[in-house]
Order: C-alpha cells, then structure tokens, then sequence
C-alpha cells in the first residue's frame, strides 16, 4: 500500500524559498535607503541621521573662507585703500615738509634761514677786513667800532643759519677762533705802535691763524646758504617725492592692468587722473624748472649781490698784505672780484682801485681808501635792497607751490578712491 504524498510542487519550493531568500535580502539591504534601518525599512534613529552629512558639511566649511579672502571685493578694497595712500604720499613728499633725512622747515623758514647764511658770510669778510685794519693801524677807532658792528651782526646772524648741529658747531668755534685771535693780534700791534713799521712775527701769525679760521667760516656759511637756495628751488624735494612719486606711479599703472583684466573694464577715469597727478608731481620734482616761478631769478641775483660784496671784502683783505699768504692771495682775489662785481658803475670803481696797487700794502691801501668806500656804499646798497623783500619775494612763492602740491596730493587720493569704488558697487 503506497503511502500518500504531498503534491506536486508544493513541498520543495517551500524549502527552496528560505534559502532564495538570503540573496534578496542582501540586495534590499544594499539599495536600502540611508535612512533606513536595515533590515526592517523603517526610519534609522535620530543620532543615525546625523552622521551621514556631517563630513560633507565640515568639508564645504573649511574651503568657504580660503576663497573669500582673496574675493574680487576684498582685494577692491585693498588696491582702493593703498592706491589713495599712494597718490596722498606723494602730494605730501611734494610739499618738502619731509626728506630723506627727516622733517623740514616750511618755505618761508627756508628763505629766513637762506638770508641769515647769506648775510652772515659778508659779515664774516668784512669783520676779517676790519681787523685787518686794526692790526696795520690803517683805521684807528673807527675800524674797531666796524669790527665791532660785523662781529655783532654775525652773532645775530649765526643763530638763524639752521644748519645742523655739528656743522653748526663747527662754525661756532671757526668764528670763536676769529674774534679771539684777532683780538689778540689788535692788542699786541697796538703795544708795538712806537717801534719798526714792519708787524713781528708774532702778530702776524696770530692774525694770520685768525683770518684763515674767519675764510673758513665763511666758506662754511656759503655752503649752507647755497644749500638753502637749492631748497627753495625745489622745496628739498627731489629725492624723496621723485622716490616716492616713481613707486606710487608704477603702482598705479600696474593697478590699472589688473583692474581691467580682473573686472573687464579697460578705462578707469577716475583712476588714471590720479595716476596722472602722481606722475606730474613726480616729473616736477626731477625738473623744478618746470615750473613757471620767477623766484629763482631772484635768488640768483641776491646771491651775486651777496658774493660781489663778500669778494671785494675778502681783496680788500688781503691788498692789506699783513702775511705772506695774503701778498701772495692779492692778484688772485682781486680778478675774482672784478668778475663777481659785474659791470657798471662798481666795477670802474674797483678797477681803479687794483690800477692803483701796484704792490699790495698799506700804502696802497691808504691810498684807495676813497674809492673802496664808495664802492662798499654801492654794493652794500644792492645787497640790503635784495635781502630787504628776499623773505617776501621767495617765501611766499614756494610756499604757493607747496600747499599746491598738497592740495593735489589730496585731489589724487580723492579720484583713487572713487574709481575703485565704482568698481566694487558692481560686486554689491
């Protein structure tokens, strides 16, 4: 008897299912969505959820800030804040406030110091001359009362050079080594008027030391007053506003290029008129003649004014022969102040003079005594008629420049600023 079976079909694929299973599970669980459990579909715990995009998120936050601070906008606003700082330096520089070697006087100062240095070296040759008077005996009192004088106004004068501290000092002891030798040589020819008319030798040494201490300060005055000069020509900007200028140019133009390569805009008004500012002032501190001052004219004249004068005291000087270096300084100084006294009135009077010095001496001296103060009265007439409106005349003109400059400085800045400005609204 056959025992009875289950149908067809139907006992093993119910086994076969179970293990079928195993595969298709594997694949639901690896399509399974990421907020899903996994073997379930229901949604993953809370805490779950939050770790899958946490990495993402640090990832994208790190990189957010190494981008944006070197954005278009950021670096308008640098090139905005360096470019207007640029145009107002050079404006600044150009004013020759500043120079390389620290702060300067103003203009008018400049011109006050530059009379002062000019005065000063005519009155250092003429208290040189009157103590040379003093020691030939050629001018009794009254070239101690002028020795005087000129040591006084050198006194007044040197205080108002503005030099430096150790040139100052320099000058200081030059000129103190001056008035005490040629006190000293004075007092000592004095107390030998009875005997030979020959000097001995020992005031001619000491007046010689002395007069060779009073060339030197002069020489160093001369320098300075040139110097001045040179300062009110160009406002004792070159070096500095040509530097500074040249750096805030180049600047610029290489502002511009990047500009419109990074914004698209090849023209930048505003910007290119400041550009145009910096490079103006800086071509005018290469070439100060540039601009249309008549000033200078008047500097180069009250220095010949001053020289002429300065020159015929320091031939006058040694005509006196009281050493052998001055015999020997008489032909060569007195064709130099035949050139520096021009032509006129005052040259006839000085040629006169060296007409009638055959030897130089006191003789010639005492005999030329009429024409050198008629000559001294002309050319101390022209010096105090320069000097008298010097400050005025040259002060003011540079100091016009100056606060242009300035003003120009500022107007540069201003046109830097705007231009890049209307480049960073785009980026609003």
């Amino acid at each position: 008897m056959s025992t009875a079976s289950p149908p067809a079909g139907r006992g093993q694929p119910a086994q076969q299912r179970g293990p079928a299973a195993g595969p298709a599970q594997q694949s639901g669980q690896a399509t399974q969505p990421a907020g899903q459990g996994p073997a379930t579909g229901q949604p993953a715990p809370q805490g779950q959820q939050a770790r899958g995009p946490a990495p993402q998120a640090k990832g994208k936050g790190a990189s957010t800030p190494s981008r944006s601070a070197w954005s278009t906008p950021r670096l308008l606003r640098l090139a905005r804040a360096g470019a207007a700082t640029a145009v107002l330096l050079t404006g600044v520089a150009a004013t020759g406030t500043f120079s390389t070697d620290g702060l300067n006087a103003t203009p008018d100062v400049i011109a006050q110091q530059w009379v002062a240095a000019e005065r000063a070296g005519v009155e250092m040759a003429q208290a040189d001359l009157r103590a040379a008077e003093r020691v030939a005996g050629s001018e009794g009192e009254g070239a101690r009362e002028a020795f005087d004088e000129a040591v006084t106004q050198v006194g007044i004068d040197l205080s108002g050079v503005g030099v430096g501290g150790a040139e100052a000092g320099e000058i200081s002891r030059e000129w103190s080594t001056f008035v005490l030798g040629a006190e000293r040589a004075s007092a000592a020819a004095a107390q030998d008027q009875g005997g030979s008319p020959e000097l001995p030798d020992a005031v001619t040494v000491e007046y010689g030391a002395a007069s060779t201490a009073a060339r030197s300060a002069s020489e160093r005055t001369d320098l300075a007053a040139e110097q001045h000069a040179q300062d009110l020509r160009t406002g004792s900007r070159s070096v500095l506003t040509g530097t500074v200028g040249t750096l805030a140019t180049l600047g610029l133009v290489g502002l511009m290029v990047w500009l419109a390569l990074r914004t698209r805009r090849i023209v930048n008004v505003p910007l290119l008129a400041a550009t145009a500012i910096t490079a103006g002032l800086t071509y005018l501190s290469f070439n100060p003649s540039a601009l249309p001052l008549t000033y200078d004219q008047r500097l180069a004249d009250t220095t010949a004014a001053a020289t002429a004068l300065q020159e015929v005291y320091q031939a006058r000087t040694a005509q006196h022969a009281l050493t052998p270096a001055q015999s020997d300084l008489w032909a060569e100084e007195s064709v130099q102040a035949r050139q520096a006294i021009g032509a006129g009135a005052a040259r006839t009077l000085w040629e006169e003079i060296v007409a009638a010095t055959p030897e130089p001496g006191v003789e010639a001296v005492t005999a030329t005594q009429e024409n050198f103060s008629e000559l001294e009265t002309v050319l101390r007439d022209r010096l105090d008629d320069q000097l008298s409106t010097a400050v005025t005349a040259v002060g003011r003109p540079a100091g016009i420049t100056s606060g242009v400059a300035l003003l120009l400085g500022l107007v540069g800045a201003g046109f830097a600023w705007t231009g890049l400005s209307r480049r960073l609204k785009e980026y609003r």
